[in-house]
């Protein structure tokens, strides 16, 4: 079983990865993902992971009016994916 960091560096490397994470999370299938990818993380700690990232990887900023209103009123789940994994893996939605 891999790690979430192990995961992580597949798709920052895999187009077709960070495609599949994309739909999956517009789907609501994260668990389901994970579980495709040989990852026995939940949702959850998915979530966690981007949030660790975030904080590690990004200073504090204001968003942009653009990723403002991709979050306005959003699940608080898909924004915190979108801005911490998917900026990195160029899969914005």
């Amino acid at each position: 079983m891999k790690t979430l960091q192990e995961l992580y560096e597949e798709i920052k490397t895999s187009d077709e990865l960070k495609k599949e994470l994309s739909d999956a999370v517009r789907a609501g299938k994260v668990t389901e993902f994970l579980k495709a990818n040989d990852c026995a993380s939940t949702a959850e700690e998915l979530k966690e992971f981007a949030a660790e990232k975030t904080a590690q990887d990004k200073p504090m900023r204001e968003l942009s009016l653009d990723e403002l209103e991709m979050v306005a009123g959003g699940d608080p789940f898909d924004s915190a994916l979108c801005s911490t994994l998917c900026s990195d893996w160029a899969c914005w939605f």
